[in-house]
């Protein structure tokens, strides 16, 4: 079989998980199953860190500097045009978008299957964030037309369901996988090792990630302990983040740091709890980096999280205050209680593999042709 992949995720992000989705699946297909990806220019750190199979041209410098987004915008174009020579080629028996631009849909004639990682646009339609999207319409064409779909989720799997009434058989959940090993030891990292003890926040903070409500919540263990601090990785904090912190009493204790990969893994082995309070995700990776790094979980009980975690973290109410510190409490005060959930989130971490989902994508392909 020969599967196409287009341009999209990798035009637009440097990181994301998505891009390391793709690039997994790509990495690990079989030799039977041979894969182009539609693509010519791209900044994709998880291309560019596997350059011995993604031969990918980057023209845009690691610094920001003025006119870059018009750049961006540029490559965007020639790489879809490059997407659309190949479609119209034919030469391939199944085409794998890897995300909603509908820009080929007049010019596909062969089948394609779609991966859905999330409905955030349409279950967060009304928050500032989203309101203004004009993905919904293209999502909602691609996702309907496609002769196959996989959803990384049974959430997600019912979402889509409940916002497209689509047939559940045409739907196959395929969860993401893990490749890292286990750390076992705590390694020397300066950055890290300069904050002590710490509780750790990782993402965006936009509305439905509930960062200031968590921020919130916690604020009156942080007073408490005048030596703990909250690490958020991620952007920095903006103008009025800044002043929500300081209302809060806790600026001093609150760091957003951006960190690569490696400083990451540190984080999560060193930190007290990792702490996820989202309002909804699709699937949520930092839970199994966290499980990666041996750091004890607390967790929405929302959305896919119950699925994906199972008993290998402490849940709370993300609508609740009182309930989120509780979760936290009980393993920041009880470090047998936070062994007993590091220990449970090494033996789920078991569950995920890219070959796994791989083979899982596999028949989802075989099924779609």
């Amino acid at each position: 079989m020969k599967i196409l992949y287009d341009h999209q995720v990798y035009s637009l992000l440097k990181y994301g998980g998505i891009t390391r989705y793709f690039c997994e699946l790509m990495k690990n297909l079989p030799a039977e199953y041979q894969f182009t990806l539609s693509l010519i220019f791209s900044d994709n750190y998880y291309l560019h860190d596997n350059k011995n199979i993604f031969k990918i041209i980057d023209l845009l410098p690691n610094k920001l500097f003025k006119g870059k987004h018009f750049i961006r915008e540029r490559l965007y174009f020639l790489n879809q045009i490059y997407s659309k020579h190949n479609i119209l080629l034919g030469n391939f028996d199944l085409f794998h978008p890897t995300f909603y631009d509908n820009y080929f849909l007049k010019l596909l004639k062969k089948p394609y299957i779609i991966t859905v990682h999330d409905l955030n646009e349409f279950i967060f339609k009304d928050t500032y964030y989203y309101k203004h999207t004009s993905l919904m319409p293209q999502m909602e064409k691609v996702i309907r037309k496609a002769n196959r779909i996989i959803s990384i989720s049974e959430n997600t799997k019912l979402d889509i369901i409940k916002y497209f009434s689509i047939d559940p058989e045409k739907i196959d959940v395929i969860y993401h996988g893990f490749n890292r090993r286990v750390n076992t030891t705590i390694g020397k990292n300066k950055v890290v090792d300069a904050f002590g003890k710490y509780i750790l926040f990782v993402g965006q903070r936009i509305q439905y990630k509930n960062f200031n409500f968590f921020a919130e919540a916690i604020s009156k263990l942080l007073k408490r302990e005048s030596e703990l601090k909250l690490i958020c990785v991620g952007t920095p904090f903006t103008k009025e983040e800044n002043e929500f912190l300081l209302k809060l009493g806790i600026l001093n204790q609150t760091y957003a740091l951006n960190v690569d990969d490696g400083t990451l893994n540190e984080l999560y082995t060193n930190a007290l709890v990792f702490v996820y309070p989202s309002l909804y995700e699709g699937f949520g990776m930092p839970i199994l980096e966290a499980y990666a790094n041996n750091c004890p979980v607390c967790l929405s009980n929302s959305s896919c999280f119950p699925e994906i975690a199972q008993n290998a973290g402490v849940f709370f109410d993300p609508k609740n205050q009182d309930s989120i510190l509780s979760a936290i409490e009980k393993v920041v005060y009880n470090n047998d209680y936070a062994k007993t959930i590091i220990k449970a989130g090494r033996n789920r971490l078991e569950s995920f593999s890219w070959e796994k989902a791989t083979k899982e994508t596999i028949s989802s392909y075989n099924k779609a042709i």
